[in-house]
């Protein structure tokens, strides 16, 4: 078993040089950074751009030859490719509608052309590695097609993880996308996706919810195949690097010189990627706003902002970088003395042990990004500081908020706070600021880029285990055959099917489900076959049931065994009174008049409330009040509540596809049993059984059923196979 970990960029990059000669350095970045030093028994694979576009197949060559020395295998890209999927797709409209800037968001096909060639053409490197067995690691926004890709066309039995490395935004700005469907159908083809924060775990759920119309249960969605997981996994970093770093003697003498420079100012630390994202142009407006109201600190506290370019040719980030040039300038030339500058400016990467240096130096950092998915900046910052005092003011829109939730947080939106807050950091007593930097670096030290790693990899092999030892087996071609097998050698024969889910697929409208020609030429076909008894057992009611299916000869059992037809007549199983009162029906009515398009059925001996058509959002909030709602009168007249495929059914307890189960069973000492049906009502049914019962669950796995069978339109084959 390898880790083949997939990302947009190697963790070695190739350039050239003035010879026009390749060169070889590490790739910038805290993914790969930490995903390179990540320590794991498996043997590690990369796919990844290696940096730079060939001119030539053998250019392409030597590239990749020395690459996969390192086992990092490069996946080359044209000038075009690049624009359209990384700088185009990827950079001008995924990035600014994650992090919330959708006037940014560019809209546009031919885009959309290139990030799908470009996930099309990292799968086929990447299936040139994979392997039965492997775990497949997709990492970020550039990527979101390739677990699905992966998943149709690599092995079986690979485990495909995916991390989401920045915000997944809201559903109310993610509908906006027209590939929004595509987008979150390629992040389900992997078994695992990962989450920094609660809050994007919960958006992306509610996409899924929403736009395909799923139904997570907890953290899990069951799909045709198998069940798709998401889960938060804040991302860490080298605590042991940042935090020994400035006892190396180079980083030493570095602080020295700047300690010299800066003299016994104050400094805070400012570290960015050039991004509206950041919020640089409000932290600006904030520090301006504490000179204002604090003028007392004048030639005492000193801003250092280091920005790193990044896009400055595209013109949003070159207006961006133009308005940080002037508000500096504006900054600096009003409050500036002889010997002091309020703001030192560095427009350019800093080496790591000058970073590092700048950390252990400064008195307080200052991490405001108006979104962020997490920002390891901070957690840097605190684990250079090592036991030295220091403040972290940090934005509540970073996912490292609500692991670091003993820094001064703030609203980076509101200058004011963050003039204040400045203030508040620089008065912080010694004793008050060692306190909290000594928890916040208890967290962060246990909560390593390799902790992080590790965790999520443990959880994929447990879904990878769970899985394998799934109570239902999936129905292949060998698993059919022995079924076929154990049919055809018998000649008593019991075949128990439920209706909707099963042989019929749902429909918006439940009348709208009644069965096609196909169907019933099935049906009429095991029928007609005089060693089977074919009964449909059903939750619909006995006149739904017999105007569509009456002229077969078929047994069947509607509402749940309230009435079953034998020899061509219906026997009432009940009571002539209705089970329920009028405060029942009336607490129905009242929710269906709450949750548009919701409606009610009622039955002879069930009330159902349907809510199939419901917003996914409204339909879990209002199941979730009517179950609580009914629980006490439902108690009170010993009903039973069963929450089922989009439905919340009240029936007596006396009558279950259980029951119905139990009665057929008595009727004859029969040599082959089977049952299929894909709702919780079905799963009575299945306990009720012999175990030597062929019970099949069609979606979603079952704990009770043998076999499992991925989904509702290969039931009919599945059938047509039995009788061949």
């Amino acid at each position: 078993m390898k880790l083949l970990i997939i990302a947009n960029r190697l963790p070695l990059k190739v350039a050239r040089n003035k010879e026009n000669q390749f060169e070889f350095s590490r790739s910038e970045g805290g993914l790969t950074t930490g995903l390179d030093s990540l320590e794991t028994d498996l043997e590690k694979h990369w796919v990844g751009w290696p940096g730079a576009v060939m001119d030539s197949n053998e250019e392409e060559e030597q590239v990749r030859e020395h690459l996969e020395e390192f086992n990092f295998h490069p996946v080359f890209l044209s000038e075009e490719q690049l624009h359209l999927h990384y700088e185009g797709f990827s950079n001008s409209t995924l990035w600014p509608l994650c992090h919330y800037f959708n006037v940014y968001t560019e809209h546009n096909s031919d885009y959309w052309r290139g990030y799908l060639e470009v996930n099309r053409l990292f799968c086929e490197v990447a299936l040139q590695f994979v392997e039965e067995g492997d775990i497949v690691w997709v990492q970020d926004y550039q990527l979101m097609l390739l677990p699905k890709m992966i998943r149709q066309d690599g092995p079986a039995n690979i485990n495909i993880g995916y991390f989401h490395h920045i915000p997944f935004p809201t559903y109310e700005l993610f509908r906006v996308l027209p590939q929004r469907s595509e987008l979150v159908s390629g992040l389900l083809g992997a078994d695992l996706i990962g989450f920094h924060t609660h809050d994007y775990m919960r958006h992306f759920v509610s996409a899924c919810e929403r736009i395909l119309d799923l139904r997570f249960v907890l953290d899990h969605v069951t799909l045709n195949d198998r069940i798709a997981y998401a889960d938060v996994f804040p991302m860490g970093i080298n605590y042991t690097l940042y935090n020994d770093s400035p006892l190396l003697p180079e980083v030493q003498e570095m602080s020295l010189k700047l300690k010299d420079h800066y003299g016994d100012n104050k400094l805070i630390l400012s570290v960015d990627r050039l991004d509206y994202s950041k919020g640089i142009l409000h932290r600006l407006k904030g520090f301006r706003r504490f000179l204002e109201l604090y003028p007392e600190y004048h030639g005492k506290v000193s801003l250092v902002m280091i920005i790193v370019p990044s896009r400055d040719q595209v013109d949003s980030y070159s207006e961006l970088k133009n308005k940080i040039d002037e508000t500096i300038g504006g900054i600096n030339g009003e409050y500036s003395l002889l010997n002091w500058i309020p703001v030192h400016y560095f427009y350019h990467s800093f080496p790591f042990n000058e970073l590092v240096a700048m950390y252990h130096i400064a008195d307080m950092a200052l991490v405001t990004p108006l979104r962020d998915g997490m920002n390891l900046v901070a957690k840097e910052y605190v684990a250079a500081r090592r036991d030295n005092p220091g403040v972290l003011i940090l934005s509540e829109m970073a996912g490292a908020a609500i692991e670091l939730s003993d820094a001064l947080i703030i609203n980076p939106y509101d200058v004011e706070q963050v003039a204040s807050t400045i203030h508040e950091a620089l008065e912080m007593p010694e004793e008050e600021q060692l306190r909290r930097m000594s928890l916040m670096r208890r967290k962060i030290a246990k909560r390593t880029v390799n902790h992080w790693a590790q965790k999520f990899i443990n959880q994929l092999l447990t879904i990878r285990q769970n899985n394998e030892n799934s109570n239902s087996e999936q129905i292949d071609g060998h698993v059919l055959n022995n079924i076929h097998t154990a049919y055809k050698a018998a000649s008593r024969r019991l075949i128990v099917l439920d209706y909707d889910g099963t042989l019929m697929g749902f429909k918006r409208r439940p009348e709208d489900a009644f069965p096609t020609e196909s169907l019933r030429a099935i049906l009429s076909k095991l029928a007609v076959d005089p060693f089977n008894k074919v009964v449909i057992s059903s939750g619909r009611d006995h006149q739904t049931l017999e105007s569509w299916l009456g002229d077969l000869d078929l047994s069947m059992a509607a509402e749940h065994g309230a009435y079953y037809k034998e020899a061509g007549e219906w026997v009432r199983n009940i009571p002539e009174e209705k089970p329920w009162n009028d405060e029942i029906t009336q607490i129905l009515h009242e929710f269906t008049d709450r949750t548009p398009k919701s409606m009610i059925e009622e039955k002879e001996t069930t009330l159902v409330w349907h809510y199939r058509n419901v917003d996914a959002w409204l339909a879990t909030l209002r199941e979730q009040q009517l179950v609580e709602t009914l629980i006490e009168p439902c108690s009170r007249q010993g009903l039973q509540i069963m929450r089922g495929n989009k439905i919340v059914e009240i029936k007596s307890p006396n009558h279950t596809k259980g029951s119905e189960a139990r009665r057929l069973i008595a009727m004859d000492n029969y040599d082959f049993v089977m049952a299929m049906g894909d709702d919780t009502t079905d799963e009575d049914m299945f306990r009720a059984l012999p175990e030597s019962a062929f019970t099949i669950k069609v979606g979603r796995m079952s704990q009770v059923a043998r076999f499992n069978l991925s989904s509702q339109p290969k039931v009919l084959s599945f059938l047509k196979a039995l009788m061949a």
